[in-house]
């Protein structure tokens, strides 16, 4: 694996956010715990001590534009009309990694859509989408959530789809749009 870019390491070895990050006191706290979710998957995975520190980052980094103003984060993605105002801070969030040398492309696509999914995501797309939804500090659902975090990530495929399902069915259930992103990470699971 190439070195990591400094931003990466400094977020995953030190859980350290960028100082251009952007997000309340809370939303530190969530990512914090997601990285610290990942962390603990990596290690259960096995995987080499760099990617464990990568995987790390994606949780510590997803969110640092998450108190961005819509108008702000529109002029950093290409594309932004196709985007609600509440999703943008993801790919707006891997935009600006890119600008600033990132070149993990893997990295770049999870943190985009860490919160709609994507068909082309890995396994580390996936783990963050899974884990940003398990946080054990979100309200509602805490059996439910607990669960699942105690099931993964051995039961990988089942917990995925199963997270997928309750997100999507929030959506149809409070009658918003389903991205076709969404639509089609959906499809690529069943």
């Amino acid at each position: 694996m190439a070195i990591l870019h400094p931003i990466i390491e400094a977020a995953g070895r030190d859980q350290k956010h960028p100082p251009w990050a952007v997000m309340s006191k809370s939303r530190r706290d969530h990512s914090i715990r997601v990285g610290r979710l990942l962390w603990k998957w990596s290690a259960v995975l096995e995987l080499k001590k760099r990617k464990r520190i990568r995987w790390r980052a994606a949780g510590i980094l997803h969110d640092c534009l998450k108190g961005e103003t819509p108008s702000v984060l529109r002029r950093e993605v290409e594309g932004a009309e196709s985007w609600p105002d509440p999703l943008l801070h993801g790919p707006a969030c891997a935009e600006r990694l890119r600008g600033l040398g990132v070149s993990d492309e893997k990295l770049l696509l999870a943190i985009a859509h860490h919160t709609t999914g994507h068909a082309g995501l890995g396994r580390l797309g996936q783990a963050l989408y899974m884990a940003d939804y398990l946080d054990p500090g979100r309200y509602g659902k805490v059996r439910k959530r607990a669960d699942w975090r105690r099931r993964m990530p051995l039961e990988w495929q089942d917990v995925l789809e199963e997270v997928a399902a309750v997100k999507i069915k929030s959506l149809i259930d409070r009658r918003v749009a389903v991205p076709t992103t969404t639509v089609n990470f959906w499809n690529g699971l069943v």
